[in-house]
């Protein structure tokens, strides 16, 4: 099982340690999640371009990536339960805020501070989150549920924000994650309590594998998040409704827990490298299929082995960096490595998408940075 311990406290239950991995690791990342549906709602009720559409979401993502020195810096000096309520309540104050203002119409110049804000409470819980993952006795486990808790929150968020956006807007997703952080407290207890007495993070660096682990996660959050936020847009040129986008974008959703089982399974299997550079492959051909859908059945297809794939490779990488960074220091960092990467993945494709005008571009861009991820992670193996 995998518990839980501290220097100061008695080991958790793993149950419980499992239950607060998985509630606080959803909240930071659910923006970068429902990206397809966030991206429509922008644009039809605000009319933004892509370009516009992708800096908001950088600037969020931003924020929880830049984040993760100064909470290393305070989670090695305070408690971290009462630190994981100040973030909670700094991300829900940041929603309310982000509510208001998109009630007054979207204020561009008061909506990116604020989510700027948000994505800095988020990000905090996320590093929590990893070092808590990280330090388990079954890594392999407490990242599949870490992975599996976000898919299951982004299904039913894909699959009802849609229809909520009709009644209340983008105002009324504030808001709901706004909710969503209040009641993630209710299993604070099962966080450790406090810095570990021996950090690899106060010993400094990694090994040469760690680091190329470190490569691959990054390049691959920055292909997928770049490719997610978009993926509506072929659907839409094949006739798709924007509800039809929200609701296969949320079947994929239920689809990906999927992935996260079959991690959990092959976690511990002699072949997992294999199986890995396997999905990878994957990947590359979902990207292909999206870029020149023959169909909407292929698009479809494409869209939903996405997800597998996404919610399979998440798991085992950030495993991988845990076997291979003995002290931890380097896990911590991959907070600010997952959220540079999924800040930078909407921003750069938007952009691209504006300039090129087709998601092929995109696609390839996803494509060359995948292959980049699949080499680094290779490279690891052959280095631990």
């Amino acid at each position: 099982m995998a518990s839980v311990t501290t220097s100061t406290d008695q080991p958790v239950p793993p149950m419980l340690s499992l239950a607060a991995i998985t509630a606080f690791g959803l909240i930071g990342p659910f923006v970068f999640l429902v990206s397809p549906v966030i991206a429509g709602q922008l644009a039809l009720e605000w009319h933004w371009s892509p370009g516009d559409i992708g800096l908001l979401m950088s600037v969020e993502l931003g924020g929880a990536a830049l984040v993760s020195f100064p909470a290393v810096f305070l989670l090695r000096r305070f408690s971290w339960r009462p630190l994981t309520v100040v973030a909670t309540l700094v991300f829900v104050g940041a929603g309310v805020g982000s509510a208001l203002v998109a009630r007054a119409g979207g204020d561009a110049a008061w909506l990116m501070p604020l989510r700027f804000l948000g994505g800095a409470g988020g990000g905090v819980l996320s590093v929590i989150c990893l070092l808590a993952a990280g330090r388990s006795a079954d890594p392999h486990r407490a990242f599949a549920c870490w992975t599996g808790g976000q898919t299951v929150s982004a299904a039913l968020g894909l699959l009802y924000l849609p229809r909520l956006f009709g009644h209340v807007g983008l105002a009324g997703f504030y808001v709901l994650l706004a909710a969503a952080a209040l009641l993630a407290l209710a299993v604070v207890a099962g966080l450790p309590a406090a810095w570990p007495e021996q950090s690899g993070f106060e010993r400094g660096g990694g090994s040469g594998a760690a680091r190329l682990n470190l490569l691959a996660i990054f390049c691959y959050y920055l292909a997928i998040s770049g490719a997610w936020a978009f993926v509506g847009v072929p659907g839409l040129a094949l006739g798709l409704t924007e509800d039809g986008v929200g609701t296969l974008t949320a079947a994929a959703m239920f689809t990906a827990i999927l992935g996260s089982v079959l991690a959990t399974v092959s976690g511990h299997s002699r072949h997992r490298g294999a199986y890995t550079v396997g999905v990878f492959g994957l990947l590359l051909a979902c990207l292909l299929a999206l870029a020149f859908p023959p169909g909407r059945g292929a698009f479809i297809g494409a869209v939903v082995l996405l997800q597998v794939c996404w919610s399979f490779l998440v798991p085992m990488l950030l495993a991988a960096l845990a076997d291979t960074d003995e002290g931890g220091g380097l896990v911590i960092l991959s907070n600010m490595i997952i959220g540079g990467g999924a800040a930078l993945g909407p921003l750069v494709a938007g952009y691209t998408l504006d300039y090129a005008g087709t998601y092929v571009a995109v696609a390839a861009q996803g494509a060359l940075l995948l292959a980049l991820s699949v080499a680094a992670f290779i490279a690891a193996r052959r280095r631990s």
